[in-house]
């Protein structure tokens, strides 16, 4: 009885003092809010160097797909590789009411810069919504009263 009680006593601290010298894998920080919650995902590389991929905004709990984003030169090491959004700033253009970003991304996996992303059409509409742009958020689209296509 004795024997047991030590093996189990020296088994227990065996393992206390395993799990000392472990080390615990340290994740890279998350971007502030929102961009934390954005994240291009399901890319497909298609000819010509051009890559597609989904943007997407939530936790892993719950998703909602903002669009499709297209990029020239974006690496696909991987089918289904994720990017993590870390920044986004605004892109003048001539037509105010329709924004376009420009945003810089990393690879989900290991942290690395994988670059940057234009973001534009119905997609940047949804991320400026997420962002909080007032103008988009009162936006809504109305057909040009000048145009010569009629329905």
């Amino acid at each position: 009885m004795r024997f047991f009680k030590k093996l189990l006593g020296s088994l227990a601290a065996m393992t206390v003092l395993a799990g000392c010298g472990h080390r615990i894998e340290q994740s890279r920080p998350l971007p502030p809010a929102p961009f934390a919650y954005l994240r291009l995902a399901a890319c497909k590389a298609y000819s010509s160097n051009i890559v597609e991929c989904q943007l997407e905004y939530g936790t892993e709990f719950g998703r909602q797909r903002l669009g499709p984003v297209q990029e020239k030169g974006l690496s696909t090491a991987a089918d289904g590789q994720r990017y993590q959004v870390e920044s986004c700033y605004r892109v003048t253009r001539i037509q105010k009411e329709l924004p376009n970003f420009v945003c810089r991304i990393s690879i989900t996996t290991s942290g690395a810069d994988a670059g940057s992303v234009l973001i534009k059409g119905g997609t940047a509409v949804g991320l400026a919504r997420i962002l909080g742009d007032r103008e988009q958020l009162r936006y809504r689209w109305t057909p040009d009263q000048w145009s010569r296509l009629r329905d």
